[in-house]
């Protein structure tokens, strides 16, 4: 494969590894409500777009002496934050709308401000509704319906009296709107496979936290539980990292897949992702059974050593993969084969890492047919999509109703009591409040605890920069770190944003007070968090549904089914096999997911009663032990397996699927002679009778 850039390896200087092991510990610490922090997700090339688009307003403002480019430098990070991956004819609509949508409506609402608080208030309600309405489209549409939005709650804060000025200044918006577009599109585009490569760099990160904290763990002898927290973290992380990564690359338009050469690389490298997945899984379950004493003691320091050096070869191959140096990413994928060969021998329980892995259930994206029939499908979704929505029980539409009358009962408080910069507060009311109680407590307290730290950030700027030039050359790192952390944490997009207003404010009405503006912000920033908490707890809430026995149940037979093949994996092809694993792993994240939502919305843990918490553990356990059948070195031959484990193994799952069924079921099942069994046969039958156990538990509780 051709390769224009240099294939000297280059390994991660010592300060990267010590900075990402801190990122990574941050996050695994983080609180319940920071929703999001993965270091590895930073797009520095999205914030240097953004940043030289924004400053480059701010400097023509600078040099033409006009104030009025700071709204020009607004519209050009707006327009950069609306840009929609995927082929550039749709990140051009996607981009183009938003920069049309925004000065028409936001002109529409600047007007309406100059006839009075009544009729500009109607303006606030319309197009608030019908920017939170657009939800119902997808992320892409709520994306740019959104930030349209925006755009008129802030431009209401100016209104405009007089017809050839106020479209002198919607000219200048508009200007800095079509400039990143313009960048965006032309001399600054954004790599096909850029995302692809990004994603599969997290895949491969993910699963070198796998292979160091198995070796962190297996050195210091850790306990059941500990391993069980290991299992629920860091394998629903590199689950939901192989999901996003299967959908960046399902998203490459067919132009670019037709070429095969690099998509292939990158197709071939989350196939090996997924293998890799699973071989770790079954490492982490053998590391788990190792025996702690002193005899076994050389073992597990050598598997230890072998385990780390796995997690530091995944982590430079990520690396390889998002620069695209693929000769040296082959010399990396070798040396992976001879660790896991040399891990093997070290292991109780050895496990192969399998070779012959097929990527199931991947879509890409289909051909688009022409402009026309293009545009027909679209028009017949959107209308689809809208009668669908267009009830009382759709919670879409009553989204929009709940974010259109809140955001519109903050604009009248603050016209009111004559509160300046006004628009904070409604701009994060607007982008506070989410469809459900579980969505708007994290972005709410993310985003207060942002507004804090960036107030005293911008009062810090404030007291050293005072002219324009300088507020020009600050915006530039201060864009470029609100843009490129988006991905990684709320927080700290909150962080930096907030100072980026506060400058860019500081640029259209200077000799101002830059600790009165982060003041204000912050002051504004409470009240509209204190505005969405009350209209999501009081005005239509939609809650999570508190029997989450839906989800627990799809995990529970998802992973049941998985682990019943494994016992019989030889009769099984290997495209069943991983589909049903993808399955199991996919169901567990589920059932954790609705859980961690119903605890945000009560803020405590006595919904979540413990035995459903032990069965999701289990759930973990069995998904191991399946793998472990599954690539286990010594597994015996399907006809070898003897018809007693068979028997109990079907009448278990019989009962467990009764449980499940809201039946009790009596435990009279003896266990199978365990003389019998091999060693993960007998863990099998060890989890079996305990999920049984737990579901009739759980039943028994219900029903008293």
């Amino acid at each position: 494969m051709t390769n224009r850039k240099s294939n000297t390896p280059r390994p991660l200087p010592r300060w990267s590894n010590r900075l990402y092991a801190i990122a990574t510990a941050i996050y695994r610490k983080r609180p319940v409500w920071m929703v999001s922090f993965s270091a590895s997700e930073a797009s520095l090339s999205e914030g240097l777009r953004a940043a030289c688009a924004s400053t480059a307003m701010l400097a023509l403002g600078n040099l033409l002496h006009d104030p009025v480019f700071a709204w020009a430098a607004i519209g050009a990070f707006w327009t950069c934050l609306a840009d929609a991956a995927g082929s550039n004819r749709a990140r051009f609509a996607s981009m183009m709308g938003f920069a049309l949508l925004s000065t028409a409506c936001g002109g529409l609402t600047a007007f309406a401000s100059a006839s009075g608080t009544v009729v500009a208030a109607l303006a606030v309600l319309v197009f608030t509704s019908l920017g939170a309405f657009g939800r119902i489209w997808g992320a892409a549409t709520s994306q740019v319906t959104i930030l349209a939005a925006t755009a008129c709650v802030v431009m209401v804060d100016r209104p405009m009296h007089d017809v050839r000025e106020g479209l002198a200044f919607l000219g200048v918006y508009l200007i800095g709107c079509l400039f990143a577009v313009a960048l965006s599109l032309t001399v600054w585009r954004i790599q096909p496979f850029g995302a692809s490569r990004a994603s599969l760099r997290t895949v491969y990160l993910r699963l070198a936290d796998i292979a160091f904290d198995s070796a962190r763990l297996l050195q210091q002898r850790s306990t059941p539980r500990e391993w069980a927290t290991h299992a629920a973290q860091f394998r629903a992380d590199a689950r939901a990292a192989l999901e996003r990564s299967r959908k960046a690359l399902a998203r490459v338009p067919p132009t670019r897949t037709a070429a095969r050469e690099t998509y292939d690389a990158l197709l071939g490298l989350l196939t090996e992702g997924e293998a890799l997945f699973a071989y770790l899984i079954a490492v982490s379950g053998a590391c788990e059974k190792m025996p702690g004493d002193e005899h076994h003691a050389r073992h597990i320091r050598r598997a230890a050593r072998l385990l780390t050096a796995l997690g530091e070869t995944l982590r430079n191959i990520g690396a390889d993969a998002n620069e695209a140096r693929w000769t040296h990413l082959v010399k990396l994928q070798l040396r992976l084969r001879r660790l896991a060969r040399r891990l093997e021998t070290a292991l109780m329980e050895p496990v192969k890492l399998k070779s012959d892995f097929e990527l199931v259930d991947f879509t890409p994206v289909q051909a688009p047919p022409h402009f026309l029939g293009s545009v027909a499908i679209t028009l017949a979704r959107v209308w689809s999509t809208l009668k669908a929505n267009l009830s009382l029980e759709s919670v879409g539409l009553r989204h929009a109703a709940r974010v259109g009358v809140t955001t519109t009962a903050g604009f009248v408080v603050i016209r009111v009591l004559g509160l300046p910069f006004g628009y904070w507060a409604t701009m994060a009311t607007l982008l506070i409040l989410q469809p459900s109680i579980a969505a708007t407590w994290p972005r709410s307290i993310e985003r207060a605890a942002g507004s804090i730290v960036g107030g005293v950030l911008a009062a810090g700027i404030g007291y050293a920069i005072h002219s324009p030039l300088g507020i020009s050359l600050a915006v530039f790192p201060l864009v470029m770190a609100t843009m490129a952390l988006r991905p990684v944490s709320y927080s700290l997009f909150v962080l930096f944003l907030t100072p980026t207003f506060v400058l860019v404010a500081d640029f259209a009405t200077p000799g101002a007070s830059e600790i009165a503006y982060a003041l204000t912000r912050l002051g504004n920033n409470v009240l509209g968090c204190v505005l969405a908490l009350f209209a999501t707890f009081y005005l239509w809430p939609t809650r999570e549904k508190t029997d989450y026995r839906a989800y627990l149940g799809d995990a529970v037979r998802a992973n049941l089914a998985y682990l019943l093949a494994a016992l019989e994996s030889p009769r099984r092809t290997e495209k069943d096999m991983e589909r049903l694993r993808r399955a199991a792993g996919l169901g567990s994240n589920n059932a954790e997911e609705a859980i961690a939502r119903i605890r945000l919305e009560k803020l405590e843990h006595s919904m979540v009663d413990t035995v459903t918490l032990t069965v999701l553990s289990v759930l973990r356990k069995m998904a191991g032990t399946a793998t472990q059948l599954r690539l286990s070195a010594n597994r015996r031959e399907a006809h070898d397996v003897h018809a007693e484990l068979r028997a109990w193994v079907e009448a278990v799952s019989a009962d467990i699927e009764a449980s499940l069924n809201r039946a009790i079921v009596p435990l009279r099942h003896e266990l199978p002679a365990r003389e019998r069994l091999t060693s993960l046969e007998a863990d099998a039958v060890g989890e079996l009778a305990l999920m049984q156990r737990l579901l009739t538990e759980r039943m028994r509780e219900a029903r008293g």
